[in-house]
This record gives structure tokens, C-alpha cells and sequence, in this order.
């Protein structure tokens, strides 16, 4: 229906052509019609002349039926439809978990120092006296968040969280002249190219759900992921984009 709409719309112009040619022609064959109503000696020819006559006047006034629906389907019934669906808000996947997890790090293997050579004089230490050198684990390094515009921000997941299933994302994604927003991932399954996830939306969200991610396809490369929103107004411009680092790990 709303395609329907959106085509009738986009084609009046060309519609009113056709009818107004339309119109000129039949009412060029009421003027024909009524002269031959006068001119005709014969009662048949009369007769075959307001037959013209009439068929000609309904079929101008199908043509005026005709523009006149479509005016009102361009004018009223196009706008009211596609507002209708840009209403349609993102609905949350699962409820957001409370408590946030902390990154975990694979244990590294514990490396034992080689018993120091013995010099004249000098007491060879035992290996029961030497010394586990147990190396500190490094963190993952996250990139550095940006989130400048109050328009678009992301309020969940926050930096660092480690994920295993289903991404939730809440926030805002706003705009005086807004159009739609949409949410990009980048790390290691994308190659490292900011990639569009989901589809985009065009309604805007205000300390709501933005979306919902499935990580499946990110199991299989796990990492530092970043996670971003951008927001577009009507004119085409993009706001700063809002990004925050997060952990897809293999349960």
C-alpha cells in the first residue's frame, strides 16, 4: 500500500498530463458532437450525435473523478502514510545485563630462569631456591572513545565489556532535522573496515534501544571490537560519531 502511495506520488505530474490531454479531447468532441445535433436533417444522424454528446460528457467526468482522487492520494494520503512508518521504533532483543563483566586473559606459561653458572667460591643456588619469574599479563588496548555530540551517544555497552552472546545497545540518536541513524562495527571479521550492522532506522531514539546486534558471525574472530553510531539530518550530514570499544569473546 505505502509503495502504491509513494508511486501515485511521485507520478501525479505526469498524471494530470494525461488527463488534461484526455479532457481537451472529449470536450472538443462535445463541441463536434452538439454541432452535428444542429446541422443533422436526419433523425438518425441527431440521434448518433447525442450519443457522442453524452459518452463524451461521462467519460469527461471520469477523467475529473480521476484527477480529483489523485490529489487527494498525492496531497493528504502520501504524507500521512509514510509518516505512519517512520514511527516504527527498534524493539529491544533481550534485557540488558546488569552487572558488566571484566575482560579475562588466556594464562601465559610460566617460564623458569636457567640455574646460574657456578664460579670458585660461589654456592650453587637449587632450583628450590630459585626465583618463578611469573610474567604481568598485558591488556587488551581499546582505542580512545569519542562520543562529542549530546545527540548521539551510546550509553550501553560500555568500554571494555566482554560479550559472548546477543549485543544490546542503548542510547540516544537525535536530531533537530532528523533522518535516520544506523549502527557500524569494526575489528577483526570486518577486516578492519567500519561496517553498517542492521538495517537503518528512521526514527529517532532518546535514551532508548537503539538496536540489537548478533555476534554470531564475530565468535569465530574474537577481539577488541568498535562499536559506533552515526546519525544523519535531513540534509545529508552526518553528526560526529559516537564509538565505544568493546570484547567479543568465545564462550
Amino acid at each position: 500500500m505505502a509503495f502504491f502511495v509513494q508511486l501515485l506520488a511521485n507520478y501525479a505530474g505526469l498524471i494530470y498530463i494525461a488527463l488534461i490531454v484526455g479532457a481537451v479531447f472529449y470536450f472538443r468532441e462535445i463541441i463536434g458532437a452538439r454541432q452535428d445535433q444542429q446541422q443533422s436533417l436526419y433523425s438518425l444522424e441527431r440521434e448518433a450525435a447525442n450519443n457522442r454528446l453524452w459518452r463524451s460528457i461521462l467519460v469527461l467526468g471520469l477523467l475529473g473523478l480521476i484527477a480529483f482522487a489523485t490529489f487527494i492520494l498525492s496531497t493528504v494520503v502520501a504524507p500521512q502514510v509514510l509518516s505512519d512508518e517512520g514511527r516504527v521504533t527498534p524493539t529491544a532483543a533481550f534485557k540488558l545485563p546488569t552487572d558488566t563483566p571484566t575482560p579475562t586473559f588466556q594464562p601465559t606459561p610460566t617460564r623458569t630462569p636457567r640455574p646460574p653458572t657456578s664460579t670458585p667460591g660461589t654456592p650453587t643456588p637449587t632450583l628450590q631456591n630459585a626465583a618463578t619469574e611469573e610474567p604481568t599479563p598485558t591488556p587488551l588496548a581499546l582505542p580512545v572513545l569519542a562520543c562529542p555530540d549530546p545527540n548521539a551517544q551510546i550509553v550501553a555497552p560500555v568500554a571494555g565489556q566482554v560479550f559472548g552472546g546477543e549485543i544490546q545497545v542503548r542510547g540516544t540518536a537525535d536530531a533537530p532535522s532528523f533522518a535516520f541513524y544506523k549502527l557500524t562495527l569494526n575489528g577483526p571479521a570486518t577486516g578492519g573496515v567500519t561496517q553498517t550492522v542492521g538495517d537503518v532506522v528512521r526514527a529517532p531514539v532518546r535514551d532508548g534501544v537503539l538496536g540489537a546486534i548478533d555476534p554470531t558471525n564475530l565468535l569465530s574472530q574474537p577481539g577488541v571490537y568498535v562499536l559506533g553510531l552515526v546519525v544523519v539530518d535531513n540534509t545529508g550530514n552526518e553528526l560526529p560519531h559516537c564509538t565505544v570499544s568493546i570484547v567479543v569473546q568465545a564462550q
